[in-house]
């Protein structure tokens, strides 16, 4: 049997990313917190953290820490049916979501199940395609994902598909574009692309001009409202999402470059299968609005 006061030791010591900061929220002492891990660990029969800065947990320590969401999820669900007046009783769900979902559709979603519950919204911002390792980490209890293949313990649901434009201002076009696309012309004119992680740029410029890594030049803006800026201010072309890219291309304000060379990216909601209404509501709010917001093949 796990005792719950370690497991909850160890998931404060990850997320705070220390022992010191963890015995602060705790309200113990640094080596009372060292010694409940250090008998957690034993408990076990493995190393729980990689005692690094910041601490990290091991491949053992992630499959404890999922387990340990579960169990708070499910608790926090009854802790509510029994005293659901009780406002120090509250229900944290923990999502994983991409900045270009979050930055459209996302919220909308979710806002009004989340206020009418009075549940607490913890998100966890990361790429379409990494998004899912949070929810195998136990980090989240769902997550937006480009991953169709449902992770162990998980089921997988498709929401529909983001469709990307490659979009650029009219002065931007003029200078670097005035005649057509090319890989030459490509290779001058800067992108501006969200982050290291996302390979979209990439693939589209792979897939339409057999472009190699590396022969373009890019501003790399990880903000899905900074990088939509950086493109209207002219500091780049990229590839914007339908839903933002739109409305502007029908105020002019933008242009798109490549309007028979589109990316469509899929989406799927990807949450842990146990018995909490939380997922199985958030689900079925996000696959309406989904449905609605996104394209669907």
């Amino acid at each position: 049997m796990l005792d719950y006061a370690h497991l909850h030791a160890l998931a404060v010591v990850i997320s705070e990313g220390g022992f010191e900061r963890a015995s602060k929220i705790l309200c113990i002492s640094q080596p009372a917190v060292s010694q409940r891990i250090k008998q957690l660990e034993e408990r076990v029969g493995q190393a729980l953290v990689i005692r690094s800065t910041p601490v990290e947990a091991t491949p053992t320590g992630k499959r404890l820490l999922r387990h340990y969401s579960q169990v708070q999820l499910l608790e926090s669900e009854l802790s509510v049916e029994m005293d659901a007046d009780d406002p120090k009783l509250p229900t944290i769900v923990k999502i994983a979501v991409n900045a270009d979902s979050l930055a459209t559709w996302f919220l909308p979603a979710l806002s009004e199940i989340f206020k009418r519950h009075q549940w607490l919204l913890e998100l966890i911002v990361d790429d379409e395609s990494y998004t899912h390792n949070l929810l195998k980490n136990g980090e989240a209890v769902g997550c937006v994902t480009t991953t169709k293949e449902p992770l162990a313990g998980c089921s997988s649901e498709y929401l529909g598909e983001m469709e990307y434009l490659c979009v650029a201002t009219p002065e931007f076009i003029q200078q670097y574009f005035p005649i057509n696309v090319t890989p030459t012309s490509l290779e001058r004119a800067p992108a501006v692309v969200f982050s290291t992680k996302d390979k979209l740029h990439e693939k589209y410029l792979k897939k339409y001009f057999k472009m190699k890594t590396g022969s373009w030049r890019e501003h790399k803006i990880p903000s899905s409202e900074s990088f939509l800026e950086a493109i209207i201010q002219g500091m780049g072309y990229g590839l914007v999402g339908h839903l933002q890219a739109e409305p502007l291309i029908e105020r002019g304000i933008l242009i798109e470059i490549t309007p028979d060379k589109r990316k469509r990216v899929p989406l799927y909601w990807q949450h842990w299968n146990i018995k909490a209404k939380q997922t199985t509501i958030v689900y079925r709010s996000l696959a309406v609005t989904a449905k609605q917001s996104l394209c669907q093949s």
